[in-house]
């Protein structure tokens, strides 16, 4: 649960996050180690991105676009994240120009995925061929199941290229990482 509202602020030297109580918190840009932006909707939250900081020596950082207001009821503030996200990676090109973000999963969340992939792919293509049918004992029955069989592996393979994490420059974010445009 929230204990009040966090405000963040993007300064020339350092994302700076004050509290309710009004504790303040500086994150030298200098200092960040990594940037993930992606899209993570949840069940009250559809329309959820994350843009994701992990400073040197100190926990993530993960600021979304979206703002408690009671028990299952949140606030889309899609708008001023957006901005907030376009400003803070300006600032962290300035401060280190070499840097990358890491677009949607994270390599072993994206691993783990490719495994149950290969594994559901594999079990589709074994009940394909053991389950009987009806229609076994046609002549090219068995030659129609491995052109299906053969079909679904490109398909596979488009997901895997499409969802691969994938590290992009600072300003040259795409679209489908964060949310859309009032009205598009």
């Amino acid at each position: 649960m929230s204990r009040g509202e966090r405000e963040w602020r993007v300064e020339d030297d350092a994302l700076v996050s004050r509290g309710a109580s009004g504790h303040e918190r500086r994150y030298a840009w200098d200092d960040m180690v990594s940037v993930r932006l992606r899209r993570e909707p949840s069940r009250f939250r559809p329309w959820r991105y994350v843009f994701e900081l992990q400073p040197k020596h100190k926990r993530k950082i993960a600021i979304d676009n979206a703002h408690f207001v009671s028990a299952r009821t949140f606030e889309e503030r899609s708008a001023s994240y957006v901005g907030f996200v376009g400003a803070s990676l300006a600032r962290l090109q300035v401060a280190k120009p070499q840097m990358r973000a890491l677009i949607g999963e994270t390599p072993k969340r994206y691993f783990f995925l490719l495994l149950v992939a290969l594994a559901a792919f594999c079990a589709l293509a074994y009940a394909l061929i053991a389950i009987p049918t009806p229609i076994d004992d046609l002549p090219y029955v068995p030659l129609a199941k491995l052109v299906i069989i053969l079909l679904m592996l490109p398909i596979l393979w488009l997901w895997v290229l499409g969802s691969l994490p994938r590290g992009v420059p600072l300003d040259a974010i795409p679209p489908r990482a964060l949310p859309p445009e009032e009205g598009a």
